[in-house]
């Protein structure tokens, strides 16, 4: 019954990290503002996780070093998630899909250069062959051999570079003896608190054409649809370890294409298929490497680490 439960939770997590990119597809469609978007998901994941945090251990092991902590991880954090927003409206959340899950590559590659990790022939391998399924992806968009090139698509490579950043400052600024519900929560909560003087200069609630208060129920959803993700994914890290945990990439990659062509449709022509392809082989590589220390799996579309 254990091992249904492991699997049950692994399945419910890559789902959940594959239906990312079509909610944000759907909130470009609503005309939901960006910043609206990080406010009420942060404050909302962060309130409810600040909640489950004191009713299992009280107000113990919050300090300064946990505030500050969720602080700079929320300031690195707001940047990709926007430009993830943003982009939504541009780029197809099928290839958006296979962009945001070049993440692991990215993160292997800055963890060799501070010399966080030993260059393995294997993963090396999984990276070039990352690479290539991007290049794929670019190149057989309509109009790039033609010498019209897909900008958004283009720009959102940096959105995964940009995660770099906040999983790097996630793993290295790690406060000692910190309970991960807390971290997550006041991670969250400084996003809100964060983007709020944007949103009240840029896009303020009374503004013309702010959705009406029935578009918001989609942020509710993903509100406590990445509460959920947090739950398991700290189950199974605790109770499988890393190496189990990241394989649910298998499931969110395919997971996030299908979704987001049953809903939206369009751009699943055979180059999108090789991509992806290509793209699972890169994942299989990069996640077998055993002879590696593979990191907790973080996922770059949660808001909470």
């Amino acid at each position: 019954m254990r091992t249904t439960n492991h699997f049950l939770n692994f399945m419910l997590l890559g789902l959940f990290w594959g239906i990312s990119p079509s909610f944000y597809k759907h909130l470009s469609e609503i005309k939901m503002a960006e910043t609206h978007t990080i406010f009420w998901t942060g404050m909302g994941v962060g309130l409810i996780m600040l909640c489950m945090s004191i009713y299992r251990t009280g107000l113990g092991g919050i300090d300064k070093r946990l505030i500050i902590y969720g602080f700079g991880c929320a300031a690195l954090m707001n940047i990709p998630f926007g430009l993830n927003l943003y982009l939504a409206g541009f780029v197809p959340p099928t290839e958006l899909a296979i962009i945001i899950t070049m993440s692991p590559f990215f993160n292997y590659i800055v963890a060799v250069l501070f010399r966080n990790e030993n260059s393995s022939p294997r993963k090396l391998l999984a990276i070039f062959l990352g690479f290539l399924s991007t290049l794929v992806l670019i190149v057989s968009r309509q109009g790039t051999l033609t010498g019209t090139i897909s900008w958004p698509l283009v720009y959102s490579i940096s959105i995964p570079i940009l995660y770099c950043a906040y999983n790097s400052f996630a793993a290295r600024a790690w406060p000692k003896g910190a309970d991960t519900i807390q971290a997550g929560a006041f991670e969250s909560i400084w996003s809100g608190l964060l983007i709020l003087p944007f949103l009240l200069w840029f896009q303020p609630f009374s503004a013309p054409g702010t959705p009406t208060l029935t578009q918001y129920w989609p942020l509710l959803a993903m509100t406590l649809m990445w509460v959920i993700e947090r739950v398991v994914y700290f189950a199974l890290i605790t109770q499988k370890g890393a190496v189990y945990t990241v394989q649910a990439t298998y499931v969110s990659t395919p997971a996030a294409v299908i979704i987001a062509a049953l809903f939206f449709g369009g751009a699943t022509d055979y180059w999108l298929w090789l991509s992806l392809a290509i793209l699972m082989v890169a994942l299989w590589f990069n996640n077998t490497d055993h002879k590696e220390v593979i990191s907790p799996a973080v996922n770059p579309e949660s808001h909470p680490i």
